[in-house]
């Protein structure tokens, strides 16, 4: 006859191995949850890259890089022209060092006419340095420095900006583009090795447009004087001729990141 022996319960987990398995837990959880995040962010970032690309047909990020809210005196919203406010060479003042040192452009604040200019450029396209982007809007925000009003202009993020008020192909003025060489979009990482008599096309309002480069000019910007950074910045103003005006930062990488500025001046193709 079998005789059948008591069930023995098992021990109960003492106190330390649960909280070891509630933390083992939690920490697993947190991982991957962050994983899903940090994933989520690139492939985001991925997208958008992939949407400010020229030969896409998505809609471009309308995505800028903006100056803090507390530093802001008045943003740039399209104003009524008037009678008084006539077109007129802009003057040109040197940008606040934290501007500057994070790749934006100060000038005067544009006068009404320019601020409702409607900017038709959509995309840029230079082969010998494989860049086609979309292109955008960009506008200005107005801020006090030095006890004046100063206009710091937004930067596109992912996409080529172009400055709102500035020329549009076809209208005899200066076309100003302006991107970034390093951050999310890096879509003008290889504007600095462009060469004069390499082409450059400009699509708008339906129509393409073809510039040749004339020079490409690397200025000092961050340890430069104001009436040097006030140079500099005059050549993103109004020319009186058709002219297309590039503008990103350099270098890219290294202890004098961002201290100067690659400016590329192109002309109609005969």
């Amino acid at each position: 006859m079998e005789i059948s022996r008591p069930h023995l319960a098992k021990p109960l987990p003492s106190r330390h191995n649960r909280l070891r398995f509630t933390l083992g837990n939690l920490f697993m959880f947190a991982g991957v949850y962050l994983l899903l995040y940090v994933g989520g962010i690139y492939a985001q970032i991925e997208y958008l890259r992939y949407a400010a690309r020229g030969d896409t047909n998505v809609e471009a990020p309308r995505v800028v890089m903006r100056r803090p809210p507390a530093s802001t005196v008045s943003t740039n919203a399209r104003p009524q022209p008037t009678i008084a406010s006539l077109p007129q060479r802009e003057r040109i003042v040197s940008a606040p060092a934290s501007a500057v040192t994070s790749g934006q452009i100060a000038t005067e604040p544009p006068d009404p006419v320019r601020a409702v200019h409607i900017s038709t450029v959509e995309r840029v396209v230079i082969p010998s340095v494989a860049i086609d982007s979309k292109v955008i809007e960009v506008g200005w925000v107005v801020e006090e420095h030095d006890g004046r009003q100063v206009a710091v202009w937004e930067v596109a993020e992912y996409a080529v900006g172009q400055h709102r008020g500035s020329a549009n192909p076809g209208e005899g003025e200066n076309i100003v583009l302006a991107g970034h060489v390093g951050g999310y979009g890096q879509v003008f990482r290889d504007l600095y090795y462009v060469r004069p008599g390499e082409e450059i096309t400009l699509y708008s309002a339906g129509e393409a447009y073809r510039y040749v480069i004339s020079e490409r000019l690397v200025l000092d910007e961050e340890n430069a004087p104001p009436e040097q950074r006030a140079a500099n910045a005059k050549l993103i103003g109004p020319t009186g001729d058709e002219m297309v005006t590039l503008v990103t930062c350099w270098p890219p990488t290294g202890n004098e990141k961002f201290t100067r500025r690659v400016i590329v001046r192109a002309f109609p193709a005969p």
